[in-house]
Formats: C-alpha cells, structure tokens, sequence
C-alpha cells in the first residue's frame, strides 16, 4: 500500500475469502481501502465508503489509476515555483473536541501547528498553495494532496530519527525529535509515489470502483451487494482524531472542491459520525454497540456478508457476536489469529473472528 493508515488487516485471510466471491464487494469501513483492493484485484466491482475524508484520500491513491509521468512533472512544477507565504498556524487546529474535552490521544501539545518549527511550516504552507495553483487532472491533484500527506509527518517534530512513519497512535512531541526539511520530504514522497503509479495498472474511478465519503449507518444498501468490512473497535486507535492532523491542512486548501468535481459531493469532517469507543466524546462500550447495532439493522436484508472483528477482550467478543446474531439470524463464527500482525499501541492484539452469513 502506498499510503500506510491505522488500521490492521489479515491480508491473506481476505485475499483467500475474495477467491470465492463474485460480484459488486461494498466495505462501509473502508479505512485505507485494503477489502476494496483486494476484491479489485480479484476481479469483483468495489464500492468503499468511509466518514473520514482522510482516509477516502489514502484510499483513493492506494486505488485509482494516476498518471504517473503527469504526476511527476506536477510535483517537479510544485517546487519549481515556490513562493514564500508568511503564516505561521493553521486556523481551529486546537486538540479538543467542541464540547470542551481534550482528543482522547493528545499528549503534550495543544494545537496542530504547535507540531512544526517555523521554517517547515512556511515551506509545507508553500506547497500547499503550490498544489492549488498546479492545473492538471483531479485525480492527478488529489494524488498531490496524498504526497503532501505523506511528508507531514517526517516534517513534523513527532519524527523521531530512524522512525519513518507516526507508529505510535497519539499527539506528542518527544524529547528528541529530528524533522526532515519540508522540501526534502516532499520531494521523497512524489518519488515514491511516482513509482507505486508506475508499477500499478490503478482502478477506474466510476466504473470498476466507486468511492464515497459517507455515513455506513445512513446509506442505503442494495440487497444484492455483497457486505464485506471490518468495523472500528476499541479506543486504541482514534482513526478520525489522528486523522486531523492531516485535515487541518487539507482544509486550507482546494482539497475539498477537487473532491466534489470527483464524487458530487460536498465533504467536510464529522468527527461525531465515527463508530469508535472514545470517552471524550460520550461513546462508551454500550453506546457503540448501539450504533454497531444500527449498522446491523440497517445491512440485515443484504444475502452475503463477512464481517471481521478485531478485540482484546473476550467479553466484548461475545457481546458482538451476540448482537450480529440478533440481527443477521443464522451466523458461522471463525476465531483468527494474526501471528505476523503488527502491533499499533500498548493494546494492539493480534485476535479476530469472523462472523458470516450461513446462506439458506
């Protein structure tokens, strides 16, 4: 996968499952796009959905055909014609939610900018703009959104030295820290996207692969599709509250236009739409087994389905599996573990089940 996210998938598990399926695969948590991949590349029809407009962009360059010599020459004209813009924070980037509460993951700074020296953030602010002013293709542009994602990172005073990406789900900045210069990692990171485009074929937008930026438990689901996902779980991982660090950027920029000329649609960033244990925003283990329930309801007429569950703690395993079996009926439970599954936190475990659908 170009674009790295949170999540974690059992690769091989899903690609074993995709042998046997064969139709149009919809993930309503699609995340970095990983099911939606696979089924792709098994020759299925995908549709991804996902509440988070950060993670429909590291879906959509992990998936969709970019051209890749047109992407090279627009990022090589992005620093071509820098020019220098005198700002130092980005507006509302505060860690806290609206009710007052600080992000479950916040640590030891109080806003986004806090997270650049001045230097990085005028030149990431530069390339920002550059981005906006470059006229090519939309999918070209949002592909030059992705590497600009991609370099905030190594940017930021969150990089440590010899640690490549944000391993540790949270907001800190640690004693030691050794950011890359902005133009440098924006320049990695069009090099290596450049290549990812050019050794993979990418998916038509629209006609193999539909992408959505949508609330699982608002849309309307046709019976024939076939229900492959795998839900948040836990508190671990924030997935849309880490993912603010990156919306705060995209948000001064045309990010969101390039967005509805693609989809139609006009996004924005609905923290309170995401299905995640997080105290800070009132969603303890009971009220997210409400809305897991609302998922349920809301997919129980669709014929196939897999739902993968990744837990820690047994209780809540049999609380899940309780309720599916309330909504779905008649359910096959497979119990999974991930050996060679990366750890994302203290808490990372490496357990699954798989809930599917006995078909009648």
């Amino acid at each position: 996968m170009l674009m790295r996210y949170w999540g974690r998938k059992p690769l091989k598990l899903i690609d074993e499952l995709m042998e046997n399926i064969n139709g149009t695969v919809i993930d309503p948590f699609g995340g970095a796009g990983t099911i939606v991949l696979s089924a792709l590349k098994h020759g299925n029809r995908a549709i991804y959905i996902d509440v988070n407009p950060y993670a429909w962009l590291v879906a959509f360059v992990n998936i969709v055909k970019i051209d890749a010599e047109e992407f090279r020459r627009r990022g090589d004209e992005v620093l071509e014609n820098l020019s220098e813009i005198r700002k130092r924070t980005l507006r509302n980037d505060y860690l806290y939610y609206s009710n007052g509460k600080p992000f479950w993951k916040k640590r030891n700074a109080e806003r986004v900018s806090q997270f650049f020296s001045l230097n990085n953030f005028r030149k990431l602010y530069s390339i920002l703009k550059g981005i906006d002013r470059v006229e090519t293709s939309p999918e070209v542009k949002i592909a030059l959104y992705g590497a600009f994602c991609s370099s905030l990172f190594k940017a930021s005073k969150m990089k440590r030295e010899n640690a490549g990406s944000w391993g540790v789900p949270s907001y800190w900045i640690p004693k030691k820290h050794k950011e890359v210069d902005a133009i440098e990692a924006f320049k990695s990171e069009v090099e290596r996207f450049y290549l990812y485009f050019k050794r993979n074929k990418g998916y038509r937008l629209h006609e193999d692969v539909e992408l959505l930026i949508k609330n699982a438990t608002s849309f309307k689901y046709n019976n024939d599709f076939i229900l492959f996902t795998d839900p948040p779980f836990f508190d671990e991982v924030q997935y849309m509250e880490l993912s603010f660090f990156y919306w705060v950027w995209l948000r001064e920029s045309r990010f969101r236009e390039i967005v509805k000329v693609l989809t139609g649609q006009s996004i924005d960033f609905k923290m309170y739409n995401e299905i995640i244990v997080n105290p800070n925003k009132g969603i303890d283990h009971n009220k997210y087994l409400q809305l897991l329930d609302k998922f349920l309801r809301k997919t129980k007429k669709i014929k196939r389905k897999y739902l993968l569950f990744h837990y820690d703690k047994e209780e809540f395993k049999q609380k899940v599996i309780t309720l599916v079996r309330e909504r779905w009926g008649k359910i096959r439970i497979e119990n999974i573990e991930i050996e060679k599954q990366r750890n994302i936190g203290p808490k990372g475990g490496k357990k699954y089940i798989l809930i599917y659908l006995l078909l009648s």
